[in-house]
C-alpha cells in the first residue's frame, strides 16, 4: 500500500472517527469528572492534529506522485533525455517563440543505420549504453537552449529555436554527423555507427510542429536511401 492510500484509508478515517467520539463523549461531560472532560478535549485536539498532519501527507505523497508521472511522461527511460512528447511540445514552444521574434526554428531528424546489429552482436544492454552516449554527445555539442530526445528506437530529434539564418541548421548537422566518426568504447568494445540526418528550417508564422517533423523524417529518409 502506497503512503498516499494509507493516509486516505486509515489515518484520516481513523481521526475523524476519534473526533466524533470524543465530541459525543464531551457533550455527555457533565454526568462525569472535570478530569474526563480535560482528557476528552485533548484527545480532539490531538485527532484534530493528526487529521491536519494525515491532510498534508497526502498533499505532499501527490505532489511527489505527479512529478513522477510527469517525469515518465516526457522523458525517456534509457537516455535520460526528452522523449517524443517532450521534443513535440519544445517544438510548439519554439515556434510559439519564433512569431515573436521573427526568427528561424531548426529540426534535426537522426536515425541511426544498422543499429538492429548493435543488439544483435553485442547485446541490448550495449544497445541501451550506445543510445546514451550518443545523446550525451549531441547534447554537448548543441547550444544549451537546444533541445536533444529521443523520439523512439533508434532516432533522435534535434530542436534549435532562434536561429538567426535559415542556414544555420546545416552548421548544427555537418557537427552531429562528425561525432560518428569517433567509436563508441563500450565494455570493451570499440563500437562504429553511423546515422542518416535529416534537416528542415521553419517560422512560426508559416509553419507548424507536424510539417516540420513529416520534412524533417522525409529528408532524413532521401539521405538514408542516398547512402
Amino acid at each position: 500500500m502506497t503512503a498516499r492510500r494509507f493516509l486516505f484509508f486509515y489515518s484520516i478515517p481513523v481521526s475523524v472517527f476519534s473526533m466524533i467520539g470524543a465530541a459525543w463523549f464531551l457533550i455527555k461531560s457533565s454526568l462525569v469528572s472535570e478530569s474526563a472532560t480535560v482528557l476528552v478535549i485533548g484527545t480532539l485536539l490531538v485527532s484534530a492534529l493528526s487529521l491536519s498532519c494525515a491532510a498534508l501527507g497526502m498533499l505532499l505523497s501527490g505532489g511527489r506522485h505527479e512529478a513522477e508521472l510527469a517525469q515518465q511522461a516526457f522523458y525517456d527511460p534509457v537516455t535520460g533525455r526528452g522523449n517524443r512528447m517532450h521534443a513535440s511540445a519544445k517544438l510548439e514552444e519554439a515556434l510559439t517563440v519564433s512569431r515573436r521574434s521573427g526568427k528561424y526554428v531548426g529540426l534535426i531528424f537522426c536515425d541511426l543505420n544498422n543499429f538492429k546489429m548493435v543488439n544483435d552482436i553485442y547485446g541490448h544492454s550495449v544497445g541501451d549504453e550506445l543510445l546514451r552516449l550518443i545523446a550525451g554527445r549531441f547534447a554537448q555539442i548543441v547550444r544549451p537552449s537546444d533541445t536533444v530526445a529521443r523520439f523512439g528506437g533508434d532516432e533522435f530529434i534535434v530542436v534549435c529555436p532562434e536561429l538567426r539564418s535559415n542556414t544555420d541548421i546545416e552548421a548544427v548537422r555537418v557537427r552531429l554527423a562528425a561525432m560518428f566518426e569517433q567509436p563508441f568504447s563500450i565494455g570493451g568494445y570499440s563500437i562504429s555507427v553511423s546515422a542518416s540526418l535529416g534537416l528542415t528550417v521553419g517560422h512560426g508564422v508559416r509553419d507548424s510542429g507536424s510539417e516540420l517533423l513529416q520534412r524533417a523524417d522525409a529528408e532524413m529518409y532521401r539521405v538514408k536511401l542516398e547512402n
